[in-house]
Formats: C-alpha cells, sequence, structure tokens
C-alpha cells in the first residue's frame, strides 16, 4: 500500500515506499498559477491507494480503544493536501464536472457508519446489508440516491415494508441549491423503495420524536464539495466529516 507518511503543510507530501517527494504549490498561491496536473495526479493516486486498503467504504468496525487503523490516517492526509488544489475554485454549482453518476469509495461520518449507509436499512432491518451508494445529479437541481440491493436484502426489504415484489434498490430524490458559504443544501422529496413511495419526515423541525430511519438519510443534507474534478467529488459536512465519491462511467 502506498501510504502517506507526514504532510507538514499543503506544500509539501513524503511517501514510505513510492515515488520521491513532490512538493506542491505553497498554500494561498496556488489560484496565482495554474495547477500542476503532476502533482494532483500523485495525490489523487496516493487517496484512491489509501481508500483501496480501507475495508467497508471506512465503515469497518474497531475497537475504540485501540490506535485508529492507519488508513483513517492516510485517508485524511490525502483528503487534506487534495482540498486546496481543488480545480473548481469553488464554483462546484458552475462546473461542467458536477453531473453524472458518482459512487461513493470512502467517508468519515460516524452518523453513516451507525447507521450501515445512507437509508439506515442496513441497522434496522436485519438481513439487509447496503454496502454501496451511488449519487446521480439530475437536470433541473435534482438528484437521486441509489442504494442497490442484492436477493436476500430485497427479499428481507420485502418484507420488512410488505411490498407487492422484491425491490432492486432504495432510491431517495431530492432537490439541491447552493446555499450559504456555497454549501450544498438538499430537500428531500421522496424514498422510493419498491412498489411504494413516500416522503420523509423531519419531526425534529416540529419539536417531535425524529426517528432513526426519517434521520438517515439527512447525514448528506448539508455538505460543502471541496474538490470537484472529472473523476473525484469530495464533500465535507458541517461535522467536517468527509464523504469521497468517484465517477461512475457512464453506459453511453
Amino acid at each position: 500500500m502506498l501510504r502517506l507518511l507526514a504532510i507538514a503543510t499543503p506544500t509539501a507530501l513524503a511517501y514510505q515506499g513510492g515515488p520521491p517527494r513532490c512538493t506542491l504549490p505553497a498554500a494561498g498561491r496556488w489560484r496565482s498559477g495554474p495547477v500542476v496536473l503532476q502533482d494532483l495526479a500523485t495525490l489523487k493516486s496516493t487517496l484512491l491507494s489509501a481508500i483501496e486498503a480501507a475495508p467497508e467504504r471506512g465503515l469497518a468496525q474497531y475497537e475504540d480503544w485501540k490506535p485508529r487503523p492507519l488508513y483513517m490516517e492516510d485517508v485524511e492526509l490525502a483528503v487534506g493536501a487534495l482540498v486546496p488544489l481543488d480545480p473548481s475554485y469553488g464554483d462546484w454549482m458552475i462546473d461542467d464536472h458536477f453531473e453524472g453518476s458518482w459512487r461513493l469509495a470512502y467517508t468519515s461520518s460516524p452518523s453513516f457508519k451507525s447507521n450501515g449507509g445512507l437509508s439506515g436499512y442496513a441497522f434496522y432491518v436485519e438481513g439487509v446489508e447496503t454496502p454501496e451508494l451511488k449519487l446521480h445529479l439530475l437536470p433541473n437541481n435534482k438528484l437521486r440516491f441509489e442504494e442497490p440491493l442484492d436477493a436476500s436484502s430485497a427479499s428481507a426489504l420485502r418484507r420488512f415494508l410488505s411490498l407487492e415484489g422484491p425491490p432492486s434498490a432504495v432510491l431517495v430524490e431530492c432537490s439541491w441549491v447552493a446555499g450559504p458559504s456555497d454549501s450544498f443544501k438538499l430537500t428531500y422529496d421522496q424514498v422510493i423503495v419498491g412498489s411504494k413511495a413516500w416522503k420523509p419526515v423531519n419531526a425534529a423541525e416540529q419539536g417531535e420524536v425524529d426517528f432513526g430511519l426519517d434521520k438517515a438519510i439527512r447525514v448528506l443534507g448539508a455538505t460543502r464539495p471541496v474538490y470537484l474534478d472529472a473523476d473525484l467529488l469530495i464533500l465535507r459536512a458541517l461535522t467536517d466529516a468527509f464523504f469521497v465519491l468517484v465517477r461512475v462511467p457512464s453506459t453511453t
């Protein structure tokens, strides 16, 4: 595995058993000139190598009393080095690359981890697993989250929700706007599971009990895209947790 040993500042990166030291543009100066593509390629390769070593998109359980797994530090260091070099200059909402389909490769979000995914069904419904999350950016500021289901998970959800047939995926349809501080704010329009669809409830806004399944999907309700290029999207939540997504190649 290609490991990041240290990043004293966003200007320097050291490797173990990998390419020689790579010097990046100094923090605060990178906007004055073109981004060095070779540096970006090296950093992205380092990040993806660290993610490849991380089990279950970073959701694997580990004992809190033990040192954190090394892959967590590796991913955090690589993300921290990439963010100052964001090719979109923070204008993600008008960038040509902010379109198409993306797949979650890694997240540091404790809420996402405890829920076993976006929908929460992996935690709340026995027999359900949601090991993949896709984000589809659609026209007119619409998007759809998709958690594909295997046959066993589909059967479990069919029983739990009394569906007419086994669903192929959990779908969450949303609208989005660019909010304060260039945030990526979502409005949850409906959840679709097989033959059933409903609008998610945010009971907390009415001062009522907020049930886990209703609350789970809101983990991505307000983030900020801090890095965007043709094949990599990094979202940072208000809690400082981050989500690394990679481009899903188009089939057309």
